[in-house]
């Protein structure tokens, strides 16, 4: 093939991936979810935002199913659990076996729906302890999980000819999520030196403690890690060799632990060097972590010139400088991104 007609090609695919992610946001734009909870729409609103693979941009929102018979979607931030199916049977089957899932990025791709639902007898639930059944009980056996679903479908709601169970976590989930991953990241703390409060605060703004998060920049994992940059610097800076690491090797929470410290370590002491005051360091790399270095320093200087920015950030106080990056940084995401991990930061201490 020509060198003209694979840029053809290149070009054609990019049009065709633009049209289609268009017609899924026109879509979105017309449903109608007048019928279902504030919650629920809430849920639908952040799924129907997707890209022309249909995954969800949100990382915090999990999908297990969706299909013609069944949907099952999980919020991580809001601690609900939507499952909707054609038929009783069917929801009370899709009850038990999201109550009673194991989620291992290890073994199962992210992507192969009809995977989900394997029930592990060697490890408990994956929700368990951040669902409880009626009495209060934390579900781990099939029986429990079985007599739960029949008091969940018996007061089931139809919408749109199908029928809805939302399944409430508990107000503590994040905590019980985090807890789950905590080892992982005092690990992490110790060989690299970045704090573990730090880490779990990045955690919980960037995927909510979904390990199978999936951006639509396709930065996965609990930190969301972008395999072609920061995965890759990973692996050359700090391993001293090059590779870019594999979707599943990332889906596992360890691992992606791992990188996503290490990262903040190469970011800490080697893009951000220069930087003198530690406290104005750790809001310079938390704010890199979102947007990149280069936009630091563009923030500070008009030509992105990196001394000149390194000049200003040295001259200023810590609270200037935290008011700077909330204020001023190129980019509204990355100030309020820093405004949500440092104000998280304290709930790890």
């Amino acid at each position: 093939m020509s060198k003209y007609l694979s840029q053809l090609l290149i070009l054609f695919c990019g049009v065709t991936a633009i049209a289609i992610a268009n017609h899924a946001a026109a879509n979105s734009s017309k449903l109608d979810l007048s019928s279902y909870d504030a919650d629920v729409a809430a849920l639908l609103l952040e799924y129907q935002g997707q890209d022309s693979y249909s995954r969800p941009i949100v990382p915090s929102v999990l999908v297990y199913k969706d299909t013609e018979q069944a949907s099952t979607y999980v919020d991580f931030k809001r601690g609900l659990i939507l499952v909707e199916t054609r038929t009783k049977a069917q929801l009370k089957e899709a009850v038990v076996q999201v109550l009673l899932t194991q989620i291992d990025p290890t073994v199962i791709d992210a992507q192969t729906a009809e995977d989900f639902g394997l029930i592990s007898k060697k490890k408990k639930p994956f929700f368990w302890g951040q669902v409880l059944d009626r009495e209060g009980k934390a579900i781990e056996f099939e029986w429990r999980a079985s007599r739960y679903a029949d008091y969940l479908v018996n007061r089931s709601k139809r919408v749109n000819s199908r029928f809805q169970v939302a399944i409430h976590m508990v107000k503590e989930h994040t905590q019980i999520a985090g807890n789950k991953y905590i080892n992982y990241a005092r690990s992490a703390s110790r060989k690299h030196g970045v704090s573990t409060d730090l880490i779990m605060a990045i955690i919980e703004t960037e995927s909510s403690f979904n390990p199978l998060a999936r951006s639509r920049s396709n930065a996965l994992g609990l930190m969301q890690i972008k395999a072609n940059t920061a995965g890759r610097d990973y692996f050359s800076l700090l391993q001293g060799y090059k590779h870019t690491p594999s979707s599943a090797y990332l889906y596992d929470p360890a691992k992606n632990i791992e990188v996503g410290t290490g990262y903040l370590k190469i970011l800490s002491s080697r893009y951000l060097a220069g930087i003198k005051h530690p406290k104005k360091r750790e809001y310079a790399v938390i704010s890199s972590y979102n947007g990149g270095a280069g936009n630091l320093w563009k923030s500070l200087d008009p030509r992105g010139n990196r001394t000149k920015a390194l000049a200003r950030i040295n001259k200023m106080t810590v609270s200037e400088f935290y008011w700077f990056l909330t204020n001023r940084h190129n980019r509204q995401e990355t100030r309020n991104y820093l405004k949500k991990v440092s104000s998280r930061q304290k709930k790890y201490l």
